[in-house]
């Protein structure tokens, strides 16, 4: 009963659940020709002492670093290579050990430890440049695992610089050569990660693949070493990948690429422990992806296939292994196998502080007794969370009521409904109602979990006490409402979030206020992290003062503890001073930018209005309808003018039986596709009766009906459902229907005056050229784009060129144009990127776009929405039109026009969309005309031009458009059926 914002979080999560889930970015190396040892041996091996000999003793710690690393025994194998490592200054034979030690080092022993001798090596003139240049790497890709970002950037920058230099001494086409551009890219994609450039992070990744290959091809057969190190770059170059993609929301392509290894290693073509590796990665992609099935038969393979190899539970890979175990048991809600995994994997680990560390989280620990019946265990865990934090945050401080939202998940779990929505009202003043709550709370790894399932639980209470018909309070309604419509926003915001970093880039006062704001944040963390300390240090000494050996103490000794202990007390004090007065400082930066930049603010950190502040915004003709699905329930507001509070009512039906009754009326409707099934009016108008019929709607009083829905309902085109029995009653008779991303978009668009209206009529780019035209393909009216147009490669995507042609968008917007009287069109190979980019948009009232709209997951490489632009076939340049370029377009326009296939179709689409269109929004557009389907041509030429006609307000401008066809008034009647005019979607203000 948790649908959305579990099956959303969860993909955040998979990410992040423990401190560090990634791929290396390569497996250390061993011999090439090296025996493989059986457990027996290896043990005989460590068991030998050292001889006195250099030669015999380098000899010796060889074999046994090779059987420290056979058994898994990390402590050996740390101290085995620290010996290595220290022999290997001025020894250029002895330099191979370099990496292996400071991987060891840093992954499973001190990671302090593992910097110095990184920064040792490369001050030593004795080592090579070429082996100072290997270290400086590593050690650049360590510290962009920590939380600094500033160190992070500076490492890579120190490093990348080197690894340039000995590329350029070495040859960039020679093997060495292209083994430091390998890792020069991984490093390089760590930088834009903490950039925020997630995309430019995924293609320094593609590029290390590519490198990586071209070593291997350089390399020598005689070189057998030299050929696996490529391999082994090549491959946790694409692991990385793996992961970047997730990260990025591009979990499809993930799998893609983990697919074809997985049969790879299915196969037996993979070998030195590659085989058990893809499995994971393969398994946190489908869990990504929400495949939870798969996911966790993936894992469970790769576990068994580590175990069989002899990898401890406390590896590296048994870790990764069992983390997709686990986040695929929770995605499935199977609580039992999940907590049972957990517990056993900690006990497993008990001794193993590193690995221990790496696994544990609270809110996981909290969660997982809560449901699974020890709710004594969770509440008295998590009220010890929130004591602790309250002494150091106070009491109205995110992360204090973070603890306090968790509380009440177990209260509502536990049956305490009161106190439950107490600590509830709590964590809603964090998220719902201080904009930048959801910066401080970042929905990611357990957290992120931990809160969606708090969400999930309080929404379906609301939904399970209406059907009950019990009484609810009106501020329940209320949070309820805030909270889906908050929710609703979720799904794109970390695309809206990633994409506003190249807009930050190119804007320097605003990017000034966000370094401050990131300065301020960095602040507060660490005069957090010191007071946590001195608490710490408190409990200790308190216990310790208890204890009856401390009360034997000489009365001097403990005069001098109590002393001590009293100025302690006053240092926490200063300290809780120090926090309190950082987080007001990060308060007032945030009110800065929001108040210098208030449509970025409304990007990164949306509000959420309450009722009363969405009514105040409609006009006295406007109702605002809001939907949201849950698993087993969809729960639907009314605000309308004249009413004090919200109705609401619940249906009995979930997210699925909604999407897929959404997808039989979609099927009756679009043409497109074939011949389409018999209208089943009666179908149509019972979805109206049940979502609409028990609220007041009075369409003669409120004609504009604005609609703010979620999921499978987003891509439902409402005008064509049926009000009464009877034969074309459609809504659209009765109201002007128009939709909104969230309920909290309306305040965006309605809080300042419209500027002066532009003074061109029509900017436009249609019919691109995607080098993919054939005979067979002129004069095609179809629109349709799917994976099968396409052919994929790991290292490059998709193949752009293969995208079918749309020779009749010309006809689109050439009568658009004789309509508006007049326009700038841009075909064919003029309809670029670039075009757009370097286009006077500003200067023009409508823009638009005749072309395919891509989709996050419909062909692989696209993670965010997008707009088919003409290939101009240079090197490195994007034929797309990408959410970060909308972002950065200047716009003045009454209307942005996308007459393409599929911008608003499907659960998917209608999702996506919702990021595209605020990203439209915040351009400086006032409304998105998308469609749902493959519109008719001849249909749109003539429906479009009328419906952007000026003179009224839009949503009624588009109705009447549309009842012109409906009533056959346009098209002498061809044009009644409803996939002839409602598959349009109004997005944005529908006033003028």
């Amino acid at each position: 009963m948790r649908a959305f914002a579990l099956s959303l979080l969860l993909q955040l999560f998979a990410v992040t659940a423990f401190a560090q889930t990634e791929d290396e970015p390569g497996e250390e190396m061993v011999e090439a020709d090296a025996p493989k040892l059986d457990r027996a041996s290896a043990q005989a091996l460590l068991a030998q002492a050292l001889p006195e000999g250099q030669p015999e003793r380098i000899a010796l710690l060889q074999q046994q670093a090779g059987a420290a690393r056979t058994l898994e025994d990390r402590p050996r194998q740390i101290a085995v290579l620290a010996e290595l490592f220290k022999l290997s200054a001025g020894r250029p034979e002895m330099e191979r050990w370099i990496r292996p030690y400071l991987s060891a080092e840093f992954s499973w022993g001190r990671q302090a430890q593992a910097r110095a001798a990184g920064e040792a090596v490369m001050a030593d003139k004795r080592y090579s440049p070429l082996a100072r240049t290997g270290a400086a790497l590593r050690l650049a890709w360590y510290a962009a695992q920590g939380s600094d970002r500033a160190i992070a950037l500076r490492t890579a920058s120190l490093a990348e610089g080197m690894a340039r230099e000995q590329i350029s001494l070495l040859g960039a086409d020679s093997p060495r050569g292209l083994a430091i551009e390998v890792e020069r890219l991984q490093v390089h994609a760590e930088s834009e990660r903490w950039r925020g450039n997630f995309d430019a992070a995924t293609a320094s990744l593609r590029e290390a693949v590519r490198a990586g290959g071209r070593m291997l091809a350089a390399a020598p057969a005689s070189d057998p070493a030299l050929r696996q190190e490529a391999q082994a770059l090549t491959d946790g170059s694409l692991g990385m990948l793996c992961y970047a993609l997730v990260r990025a929301g591009r979990a499809p392509e993930a799998i893609a690429i983990a697919d074809g290894y997985v049969a790879q290693a299915r196969a037996g073509r993979l070998g030195n422990g590659q085989d058990a590796r893809w499995f994971y990665r393969q398994a946190h992609a489908l869990v990504a992806a929400q495949r939870y099935v798969a996911g966790l038969a993936a894992a469970r393979e790769s576990d068994a296939m580590l175990a069989s190899a002899g990898a401890s539970l406390a590896s590296h890979t048994r870790l990764l292994a069992q983390l997709e175990q686990l986040n695929a048991l929770m995605g499935l809600k199977r609580w039992a196998e999940a907590d049972a995994l957990y517990q056993s994997y900690l006990a497993a680990v008990s001794d193993d502080a590193l690995a221990k560390d790496r696994a544990s989280d609270w809110r996981l620990r909290v969660l997982l007794a809560a449901e699974n019946g020890r709710s004594e265990e969770a509440l008295k865990e998590v009220e010890r969370i929130h004591r602790f934090r309250g002494r150091i945050y106070g009491e109205d401080h995110p992360q204090t009521q973070e603890a306090a939202g968790v509380r009440g998940l177990v209260k509502l779990i536990r049956g305490d409904l009161g106190g439950a929505l107490k600590d509830y009202e709590q964590l809603f003043v964090a998220v719902l109602d201080v904009p930048g709550g959801w910066l401080d709370l970042e929905l990611r790894g357990a957290r992120g979990f931990a809160l969606g399932v708090a969400f999930d639980q309080f929404l379906e209470v609301v939904a399970q006490r209406a059907l009950a018909r019990q009484a609810l309070e009106p501020r329940m309604i209320e949070r309820a409402l805030q909270l889906a419509d908050r929710q609703r926003l979720s799904s794109t915001q970390r695309a809206l979030v990633d994409s506003a970093a190249r807009l930050r880039a190119s804007t320097p006062q605003l990017a000034a206020l966000l370094e401050e704001e990131q300065r301020i944040r960095r602040l507060h963390a660490e005069r957090a992290g010191g007071l946590s300390e001195l608490l710490g240090e408190e409990d200790r000494r308190r216990k310790e003062m208890a204890g009856e050996a401390f009360k034997s103490l000489p009365d001097a000794e403990r005069k001098a503890a109590a002393a001590a202990l009293r100025d302690l007390r006053e240092r926490i004090k200063q300290g809780q001073v120090g926090v309190s007065e950082a987080r007001a400082e990060l308060t007032a930066q945030r009110e800065r930018i929001t108040k210098a930049f208030p449509a970025y603010g409304d990007l990164v950190m949306p509000p959420t209005p309450t009722a009363a502040q969405l009514r105040g915004l409609l006009g006295p003709d406007e109702a605002l309808l809001l939907v949201h699905s849950l698993e087993d329930a969809t729960l639907v507001w009314l605000i309308a003018p004249g009413r004090d509070e919200p109705a609401f009512h619940v249906q009995p039906f979930g997210e699925a039986q909604l999407a897929a009754r959404v997808g039989a009326v979609r099927r009756m409707l679009d043409l497109s596709q074939g011949v389409a099934p018999k209208l089943d009016e009666a179908e149509l108008q019972a979805l109206y009766r049940e979502l609409m019929g028990p609220l007041p709607l009075d369409f003669t009083r409120t004609p504009s009906l604005i609609v703010a829905s979620s999921g499978a309902l987003a891509s439902l085109p409402l005008a064509a459902l049926v009000t009464e029995p009877g034969g074309g009653h459609w809504l659209l008779r009765k109201a002007a229907v128009s939709q909104l991303p969230a309920a909290s978009s309306l305040q965006s668009l309605r809080r300042l005056a419209p500027p002066r209206e532009a003074d061109k009529p029509l900017i436009g780019f249609g019919d691109p050229a995607f080098k993919a035209a054939s005979s067979s393909t002129v004069g095609s009216t179809s629109r349709g784009l799917g994976a099968a147009s396409t052919r994929y490669d790991a290292a490059w995507g998709f193949r752009y060129a293969d995208i079918p042609p749309l020779p009749d968008t010309r006809n689109e917007l050439q009568a658009l144009a004789r309509q508006l009287g007049g326009g700038d069109l841009r075909f064919g190979a003029q309809a670029t990127r670039a075009a757009v980019l370097a286009a006077p948009l500003l200067e023009n009232r409508v823009v638009a776009f005749a072309t395919h709209g891509l989709m996050p997951g419909e062909l692989p490489g696209i993670s965010k929405p997008a707009l088919a632009m003409a290939a101009t076939g240079a090197e490195g340049e994007s034929p797309l039109l990408e959410l970060d370029d909308v972002l950065g377009l200047k716009l003045n326009a009454q209307w942005v026009l996308l007459s393409a296939c599929n911008t608003a179709a499907g659960e998917q689409g209608g999702a996506a969309m919702t990021g595209l269109v605020r990203g439209f929004f915040f351009a400086g557009a006032r409304s998105v005309l998308a469609t749902h389907w493959a519109v008719d041509s001849a249909a749109a030429a003539a429906l479009v031009p009328v419906a952007l006609a000026p003179g009224l307000p839009r949503a009624q401008a588009l109705r009447q458009a549309q009842l012109a066809l409906a009533d056959g008034k346009l098209g002498q009647g061809r044009w009644v059926h409803p996939y002839f005019w409602a598959g349009y979607a109004l997005f944005g203000d529908p006033k003028k």
